[in-house]
């Protein structure tokens, strides 16, 4: 007995199932229990079979130990989204203390530490990348790679996402080896049944992959030359029989059996004595010979007329019932051979596919060291949640069985709805969640409908309740009957509210053939669009309050002739629309093909033809009057095969993708596609393609090997991801037109089913069979009528699954398409209905006619009062006229908020700079001494006119040298410093930045100079730069210090204030600022528990030691305001002591600053202080909270500079 779920109450352990149907909110509530898990929320479980227990799990989990399995990338991503959504609901719901989320208002009530849940709510929402939402091929990878000792995994393979090709070649590889060496007989009775290797795969294809397959009958060791020789013998004597009997079996015939007479009597004698002649007749076996079989002239013997005793009659029955054939042999030798070949051929390469991941995994749980890779993934996954799970197979399902199956301290819920497993052809097995449900005796459900109109879900109920069985397995996949959360609008015309079912019954005869049921039905579809979209025009068709688009409506279909069908419709009544479908690709579309023109012309303009063709394309938009004077115009044409000469040297020096964009600009093509009808959409597709060649140009060798490559892709699209139509975001206003298996998870307002009594009958003979052990999926090569009749009812339950989930993608209303089909074009009255999904229901699973289906629509009708049957209008309308954008009058906005102009990242140079603005100019690059950027200037002024002899005062002067000598004491190692490396690497940074060599030992002698100069830091011992540690020094400190309003009146202030040296300086002059001030430190380093910085300056100040002597420095540290940059240095040193050294203080931590003059040194150009520390503290007051002195404010600057 199934369960209502309760959020907030479902047990999270154990296993358990839970069956959500269309619309039920599946999504929101994964993302419910999602939360509980992260915040260890449940209280005990009153009732059931659990009651007393704790409905939480045993701890609270993170991100990184749910595991969430769903089937697609899409889902997956959109799954993780919800999620990521609703933990941030959750997160500012126990901030604020308050929800109007009612599962999030009851949640805050249940969870008494709403701090601590706010935590643990952020940390899951910072760590949601790394979240386990997985696909289940995601998830098997992952899974291998992380316990490759464990399953056995390669550590390096590559993954195959397209085996087609690999496939291809093992079924070719079979075909040459057991087919080449037969004789012509049996050659030529294979190519009957296939004529290539491809046509081979293709009736393999769609069971191949599934190893759990039971073929019968069972192969055994007969060779395919003994069975064809056996079949031979015995359609032989058949043959041989009927040539030397034909006139006894005339004479037991003739005018003994009814109706076989006259021509048609020798019609048939005729032909089955001419098969019976054809020595290459091989396995075919004439319709005729069945009018000879004993059983049939029996049945029609004529009264008095005496039975047929020929033993050949006897014979041919006995032929009949078990036809003589290769094919099933065949069959399963390929299967048996092609997978054995595929295996190996990946082995060799280190390659998996998508289904080898899964069977690796399954293999490597059910191996010797199983056990023990189960602990390790239950271990890092505490709980699996399997969405979709109606949509599993038997080695999925035993996958996660294996996992968790049996084990309390972990939990696996199985979420999904086995009335939308539309799936099979993809390899979902609805038997095995039939299995699983079997399994789990915890079943769970959800209830309510969210998504449509109470009415519209009356009137799909109602419809499902018409069989006795509406799945056929009524016992694992019964309906249950939903409620309706209801809607507060509805579909109103003309003031009225609308039926929310529309079935529409064609008459006037008594059945139709698929065609015709079809031509009317799209025709239908489209009159009555054009009506909706009209009568909306004129007010008339309303969804509340707010008119019908174009883009509320959906036709779904199953194919996409179907989907073609509708749009060409349409199209006539200038309606535009979209075709959407999960298998379309770029490659299948127009714009490939005359691509592929284009590129032939490019390769050879000289080809009159090839650039015919080209011309003659949709993109260049020329009509049969414009090529034919192109062509007869000499110097015209001349002209166009110098153009395609042109795009061709365009191709071979950029790429086909510069070459495409080239012929783009210059026939100006996307200016006359998008004035075309779905302009945008072939130019989205045009420039999709040349991005699809540009990249596989990169991986093939040449021109025409792309050629190729575009030829095979435009003959057989794959419809691999890459290639997927782009879909754009103006299709969302078109009437879409969407295939039923992708309408599946979305909703429409408006929906047309017009097809809905369309079928196709089971062609192979593929079902399932339950028994003690399981479920099993067999495969009846004998193609016997039970078989067939039993992979049809599946195929019949399938549609039935097809149609519940079509039904339910509606908001307010649906419409139908009925009418009485026959098949094929026979005047039959009785009707196929009973094999459809909708005829199933409507008529009970009974065969009819059209009187049957009126009858059964009519007491459908008067049952459900949303229900409206009726005629569809046939009569084409004239076409929509263009609608008319209402501009209306511009209403400008007014802007009232307040820009944030002095917000700015600035620097030290930018505060120095003069005048009342940001600097513009260098922002705090590393090793980049800004301050010397005018020397350069000087140099050629103050050039002697003889080369002065090399010394460190006649090193060149500029940026360039000072970012020189910058990098030079950056990347050297201060205590090994010297000699022969040393030389080395000064040379290769003078070669680097473009300087003489001969300055290395010039340079090498200053450095060492400068690293062996003692530094006296005025408490204790003097410091060498040839002492410090790598670990004691960090070079090229990076430093953000976030500042608030800052004014340059009040950075004055404080700085003359405490130092002396900006006492003589000029007033700063810098805008108010505030955001952020950025720096580079040149050197900090630690010296007997006290913290220096240090900044190298390569200034010129003069050619001796004493015009570096102190008083020269002062003044020039004054005029460049290089104060000011020690005192920011200072504070961002501060800041960064204060947060990292426990215990920090200014007086005892805060060593002081040094200012190296590079060319002065060693006998002078240091400069040493240390700012006060009512300096640094008042710096770290203004920029934390700003200047509050109440001066011109940044807004009456700004207004100024205005």
């Amino acid at each position: 007995m199934a369960n209502p779920l309760n959020t907030l109450r479902f047990p999270l352990h154990g296993e358990r199932l839970i069956e959500a149907s269309a619309g039920t909110g599946k999504t929101y509530t994964i993302a419910g229990l999602y939360l509980r898990l992260l915040l260890g929320h449940g209280p005990l479980i009153e009732e059931g079979a659990d009651a007393g227990q704790p409905s939480a799990h045993e701890r609270p989990l993170s991100v990184t130990e749910i595991l969430v399995v769903t089937f697609t990338e899409a889902a997956t991503a959109e799954l993780r989204g919800r999620i990521r959504g609703r933990i941030h609901e959750a997160r500012l719901a126990f901030m604020r203390g308050e929800s109007k989320d009612d599962l999030l208002a009851q949640l805050l009530e249940e969870v008494e530490d709403h701090e601590l849940a706010a935590r643990r709510l952020l940390a899951a929402e910072r760590q949601m990348d790394e979240a386990a939402v997985f696909t289940i091929h995601g998830f098997c990878q992952r899974m291998l790679k992380q316990n490759a000792f464990e399953s056995g995994a390669l550590f390096e393979t590559e993954f195959l996402t397209d085996d087609s090709q690999l496939r291809l070649q093992a079924v070719s590889d079979y075909w040459r080896a057991e087919f080449y060496p037969v004789d012509k007989t049996l050659a030529s009775a294979v190519r009957a049944l296939w004529p290539s290797p491809a046509a081979l795969l293709r009736e393999m294809n769609g069971w191949l992959d599934n190893s759990e397959l039971e073929i019968h009958p069972a192969l055994g060791d007969e060779t395919l030359a003994a069975r064809h020789q056996a079949a031979m013998a015995r359609i032989g004597a058949v043959k041989d029989a009927w040539l030397a009997q034909t006139d006894e079996i005339r004479r037991q015939t003739d005018g003994q059996i009814s109706r076989y007479t006259g021509k048609n009597y020798e019609g048939w004698l005729a032909k089955i004595a001419d098969w019976a002649q054809d020595e290459s007749s091989g396995y075919a076996i004439p319709k005729e010979l069945e009018r000879f079989g004993q059983t049939v002239l029996e049945e029609n013997l004529k009264k008095g007329g005496a039975v047929p005793t020929l033993p050949l009659f006897s014979q041919i029955d006995e032929l009949l019932a078990s036809r003589p054939g290769i094919r099933d042999l065949i069959l399963q030798r390929a299967a048996k051979v092609v997978r054995s070949r595929m295996q190996a051929s990946k082995r060799q390469a280190h390659q998996l596919s998508f289904d080898d991941l899964l069977k690796d995994l399954d293999g490597a749980l059910g191996s010797g060291l199983g056990e023990r890779l189960c602990e390790r993934i239950r271990a890092t996954y505490r709980v699996a949640m399997i969405d979709e799970f109606q949509d599993t197979d038997p080695q999925q399902y035993r996958i996660f069985h294996r996992l968790y199956g049996g084990h309390t301290d972990t939990a696996l819920l199985m979420i999904g709805d086995p009335k939308q497993a539309i799936y099979g052809f993809r390899g979902a097995d609805i038997f095995t969640y039939i299995q699983a449900r079997r399994n789990v005796s915890a079943h769970y459900t959800l209830g309510r409908n969210w998504r449509s109109s109470s009415a519209l879900v009356a009137a799909v109920n109602g419809l499902f309740e018409q069989a006795k069985d509406p799945f056929i397995y009524e016992a694992d996949i019964p309906f249950l009957p939903v409620e309706a959360q209801g809607k507060s609008k509805a579909l109103l015309l003309d003031g009225a509210t609308a039926p929310v079912l529309h079935c529409w019954q064609l008459s006037g005869q008594p059945t139709f053939n698929r065609g015709d049921y079809q031509s009317k039905m799209a025709r239908a579809t489209a009159a009555e669009i054009h009506r909706l979209l009209t009568l909306a025009r004129e007010g008339k068709a309303l969804i509340g309050d707010k008119a019908v688009k174009a883009g509320d409506i959906a036709v779904l279909v199953r194919t996409g002739a179907e989907g073609k069908l509708v749009q060409q419709e349409l199209a006539r009544l200038a309606i535009a629309s979209v075709y959407l479908s999960n298998r379309e690709s770029v490659l299948a579309q127009v714009e490939a093909r005359e691509i592929l023109l284009i590129l032939h012309a490019c390769q050879n303009p000289s080809d009159e033809r090839s650039l015919r063709a080209a011309l003659a394309t949709g993109l260049f938009d020329l009509d049969a009057r414009a090529l034919d004077a192109l062509a007869s115009d000499e110097r015209a044409w001349e002209s166009a095969v110098q153009e395609f000469m042109g795009y061709r040297a365009v191709w071979h020096r950029h790429g086909v993708l510069a070459m495409l964009r080239a012929l783009m600009h210059g026939r100006n093509l996307a200016a006359s596609l998008l004035a075309s009808p779905y302009g945008e959409r072939r130019l989205t597709n045009f420039l999709h393609l040349g991005e699809l060649l540009q990249q596989a140009s990169g991986e093939l060798d040449g021109e025409y090997a792309l050629l190729r490559w575009l030829g095979e892709a435009v003959s057989q699209p794959n419809g691999q991801d890459g290639e997927q139509i782009l879909r754009l975001e103006s299709e969302r206003k078109l009437v879409q037109i969407v295939t039923i298996h992708k309408s599946k998870g979305l909703e429409y307002p408006l929906v047309f089913l017009p097809f809905i009594c369309s079928h196709r009958t089971a062609e192979t003979p593929l079902y399932h069979e339950a028994d003690e052990a399981g479920n099993r999926t067999i495969l009846d090569l004998t193609g016997a009528e039970g078989s067939l009749a039993e992979a049809d009812r599946e195929r019949l339950a399938e549609d039935l699954r097809l149609l519940y989930v079509a039904l339910t993608r509606g908001v307010y209303a649906t419409w139908l398409g009925l009418a009485p089909v026959r098949s094929g074009n026979g005047k039959s009255e009785k009707t196929e209905l009973h094999h459809t999904a909708i005829g199933y229901l409507l008529q009970k699973g009974e065969e009819g006619d059209a009187e049957t289906l009126a009858t059964a629509l009519t007491e459908l009708s008067q049952a459900l009062p949303g229900v409206a049957v009726g005629e569809p209008s046939l009569t084409r309308p004239a076409p929509l006229p263009p609608e008319e954008e209402l501009l209306g009058e511009p209403q400008v906005r007014h802007f009232t908020g307040i820009l944030e102009r002095d917000w700015w990242i600035s620097s030290y140079s930018g505060l120095a700079a003069q005048g009342h603005g940001h600097s513009k100019g260098v922002l705090a690059n590393p090793g980049f001494d800004d301050e010397v950027v005018t020397e350069a200037a000087v140099l050629a002024a103050e050039q002697p006119e003889e080369a002065p002899q090399p010394s460190i005062f006649t090193f060149p002067k500029g940026a360039r040298p000072g970012t020189l000598l910058h990098s030079l004491f950056e990347t050297i190692d201060f205590q090994s410093a010297g000699g022969e490396p040393l030389a080395e690497h000064i040379a290769s940074l003078l070669l680097q930045d473009g300087f003489d060599e001969s300055w290395a030992p010039v340079l090498q002698q200053q450095v060492e100079a400068v690293l062996d100069t003692p530094l006296e830091t005025g408490f204790g011992e003097p410091v060498r730069l040839r002492d410090l540690a790598p670990e004691h020094k960090q070079v090229e400190l990076e430093f953000f210090l976030p500042m608030g309003r800052v004014t340059a009146p009040a950075l004055t202030a404080l700085c003359q204030q405490h130092d002396p040296l900006s006492r003589d300086g000029k007033p700063l002059g810098f805008a108010t600022v505030q955001g952020m001030l950025k720096g580079f430190i040149d050197l900090v380093f630690e010296w007997q528990g006290r913290w220096y910085l240090l900044d190298y300056k390569s200034n010129h100040l003069g050619m001796s030691p004493a015009d570096y002597s102190r008083p020269a420095l002062a003044r020039a540290m004054a005029e460049h305001r290089y104060d000011l940059q020690y005192q920011l240095y200072s504070l961002a040193l501060h800041r960064l002591l204060t947060l990292r050294l426990p215990g920090y203080d200014f007086e005892q931590h805060f060593g002081g600053v040094f200012y190296l003059f590079l060319r002065g040194m060693p006998q002078g150009g240091i400069f040493h202080t240390r700012p006060s520390r009512e300096l640094v503290l008042g710096l770290d007051e203004l920029f934390r909270n700003g200047d509050r002195s109440g001066g011109v404010s940044s807004t009456e600057l700004n207004e100024v500079e205005a």
